[in-house]
């Protein structure tokens, strides 16, 4: 599905600044913004850098401000916000917008047809913009003032005196150091040119979505001056930022990048859906700091998530030849554990790292479950993960950080009223908005599952740690039965603290019926999916919590304690989805009418792909209809479980179709 976006919807600024682009290179470093080239977000950006030190990621060049001149006459091509106005109004000019090889931005300025194209290029923190028109009636030229922010990604910037505003010549263009400890940055462009250096503050450009959440959303941007550059027919100008000084052949570096684009999307193969995800998965692809394989959870603010990484590794790993980065990935998290986990977030040193998940470890022996499913390889599977499986293992029985430890009855139970180690972990005033702290019924799905994997692998390594595991298995299934089961309501309870029962209508409990392992009998699994599919189930994603419980958000919106104290008490996500489809077409009978109800669902998320983030699925929905995106606009969990199902969707559609024709 090549993501294509009409002039109507183009010059419609309501519309077209809901629908935003991205372009990554592989290390975390992205491009953003919306079609119009008008930022909406502190996080947009031509150039945000994935930087080693200062480790993280920063606005280098926010945007462009750009303008073909015609005959003397400048037409402008860009779209600033300031409070009440947008200025200038380029998209009057713009004609359609495609993102499938690159964002590509068209316009027809009196006539003259105008491409213009952001490309990152792979491994680098490098941008190069493209312009070109085949045909000029007049002598034409584009004039470019680069706006650089230069700050941490998180943060904004105004106009200071610690800013430094000259300007050095540089191969081709200029060479800036704005501040003392970041990287030095250059502009160089490809094609005749002048520039004028002439440093410049502009102010008050506002983010109209950070302000919606709560937040500042007003910065300052600063100019080192304006490049003219010649515009010739059918003669491309390429213009490059960067922290490197790069070679004069800007447009053989664009070609290599957009010829490997081209390669791998021809490997691309599906349904419309599945082809438009494929795409977006390798977006996620990160490194961590250390410049170990990772992913990325989410665009445009998050970073490398060890629970996020492990949940969507099999969806964005799985289909596209990615298996030996799949493994790598893997092993970069187990090489971080510490105390029997695996880290929840992988920071710039071993001290910064966060190890505050009871359940991320869990997802990754799930995540390894998944490889072995896909490769078989299970000679890697010993010789990276298999110690960090058994140290998991070991690190939970005998307990660990957090509280998490294993109870006699062979349960486990983690956190505490203050700290929260599931994934439901929002918290407002310093405490946790929905406390899980005790047996979490998720937590115990996957701790089963976990024993269950490692009996088996055991005895193919021959370890002896199967028959720990072979023994504890039965008594953990049987514990969590008799301490979660609703015989009344036929369901599960979310937590159990001691002889306190929590008895929330979460969806935490689908992970005893998707997992490889299940301790529920077949027809407790149908049950419970029964009444997750009345009281959860939207189009777009499992409720956290049902509509009747007091607790019910079904609006997530409004300032950051608002919306934390919607994000898990009935805000929708969709990456659970996944593991709700995957269930009930293991387990249902009817495997047509399953396939024909997933089906539906995988059309609302097609028909998502153009209504926020471009080619991606949101981070969450509105629990209350209509189901209104929010959080990031492209999450890789959301991405990867959508994918993982249009994918179990289509194998059963292919069994039923064989069935039939026998």
């Amino acid at each position: 599905m090549a993501l294509k976006i009409d002039k109507e919807i183009c010059i419609n600024a309501n519309r077209s600044l809901a629908l935003e682009w991205l372009d990554t290179n592989g290390t975390g470093a992205y491009a953003s913004s919306t079609i119009l080239g008008c930022h909406t977000r502190r996080y947009h950006g031509l150039l945000v850098a994935r930087l080693a030190k200062p480790a993280g990621k920063f606005v280098l060049l926010s945007k462009l401000d750009d303008a073909l001149v015609l005959g003397g006459r400048e037409h402008p091509l860009s779209v600033h916000a300031y409070p009440g106005i947008l200025y200038p109004t380029g998209h009057r000019y713009l004609t359609g917008f495609e993102d499938r090889i690159a964002p590509t931005f068209t316009y027809d300025v009196g006539g003259t047809a105008l491409r213009k194209q952001v490309a990152l290029l792979a491994g680098r923190n490098t941008v190069i913009i493209r312009y070109e028109a085949a045909e000029l009636g007049a002598s034409a030229k584009i004039r470019v003032k680069p706006l650089l922010a230069y700050r941490d990604h998180h943060a904004l910037t105004r106009e200071n005196l610690f800013l430094r505003v000259r300007t050095f010549p540089a191969r081709e263009g200029f060479k800036i150091d704005p501040y003392e400890g970041l990287p030095p940055f250059f502009v160089q462009i490809e094609g005749r040119f002048e520039f004028f250096p002439a440093p410049t503050w502009y102010r008050n450009f506002e983010y109209h979505r950070d302000d919606r959440r709560g937040f500042a959303a007003h910065e300052d941007l600063f100019s080192p001056g304006v490049f003219e550059i010649d515009l010739l027919p059918g003669k491309p100008i390429h213009l490059s930022a960067s922290v490197e000084e790069l070679p004069d052949r800007l447009g053989g570096m664009w070609e290599e990048e957009l010829d490997a684009r081209r390669a791998r999307d021809k490997k691309v193969r599906g349904p419309a859906l599945e082809k438009a995800l494929l795409r977006t998965a390798r977006k996620f692809h990160s490194v961590d700091p250390h410049g170990r394989p990772a992913l990325c959870a989410g665009y445009p603010w998050f970073l490398e998530w060890g629970r996020d990484a492990m949940i969507s590794l099999p969806g964005l790993m799985s289909y596209d030849g990615e298996a030996e980065r799949y493994l790598e990935v893997l092993r970069t998290f187990a090489a971080h554990r510490r105390h029997g986990l695996i880290p929840n977030f992988i920071g710039a040193t071993d001290e910064a790292n966060a190890y505050n998940s009871a359940d991320a470890s869990l997802w990754f022996a799930y995540a390894v479950q998944k490889y072995l499913e896909l490769t078989k390889d299970h000679a890697g599977v010993k010789g990276a993960v298999w110690d960090a499986l058994k140290d998991v293992f070991e690190s939970y029985r005998r307990g660990t950080i957090h509280g998490i430890r294993m109870l006699p009855s062979g349960l486990v139970e983690a956190g505490t009223p203050e700290v929260q180690v599931t994934w439901m972990d929002a918290m407002v005033d310093g405490r946790p908005v929905t406390p899980r702290n005790g047996c979490a019924v998720e937590l115990n799905a996957l701790w089963y599952n976990l024993v269950c994997e490692l009996a088996e692998l055991g005895t193919r390594f021959k370890d002896p740690v199967a028959e720990d595991a072979a023994a504890l298995a039965p008594r953990i299934a049987a514990a969590f039965n008799e301490a979660f089961w609703l015989e009344g309501e036929g369901r599960l309870a979310d937590v159990v603290r001691g002889d306190e029962v929590d008895t929330s209508m979460r969806p935490n409990q689908i992970f005893a019926a998707s997992l490889p392992h299940s301790p529920l009998e077949a027809d407790r699994a149908l049950r419970m999916l029964d009444a997750v599919r009345r009281e959860l189930v939207t189009p777009l994603g499992l409720r956290t919590l049902t509509p009747g419980h007091p607790d019910y958000r079904g609006r997530y919106q409004g300032d950051s304690r608002a919306r934390d104290t919607a994000y898990h008490n009935g805000t929708a996500w969709p990456w659970l989805l996944g593991h709700y489809g995957e269930a009930l077409l293991r387990l249902t009978a009817d495997k047509q009418a399953a396939v024909n109800t997933l089906t539906r669902y995988l059309d609302a998320f097609e028909r998502h792909l153009d209504e926020e983030g471009l080619g991606a699925i949101s981070e969450v929905f509105d629990g209350d209809p209509p189901p209104t995106p929010g959080g990031c606009f492209a999450q890789a969990w959301s991405v990867a479980e959508i994918l993982r199902l249009s994918k179990i969707v289509e194998r059963e559609r292919k069994k039923l179709s064989r069935r039939q024709a026998r």
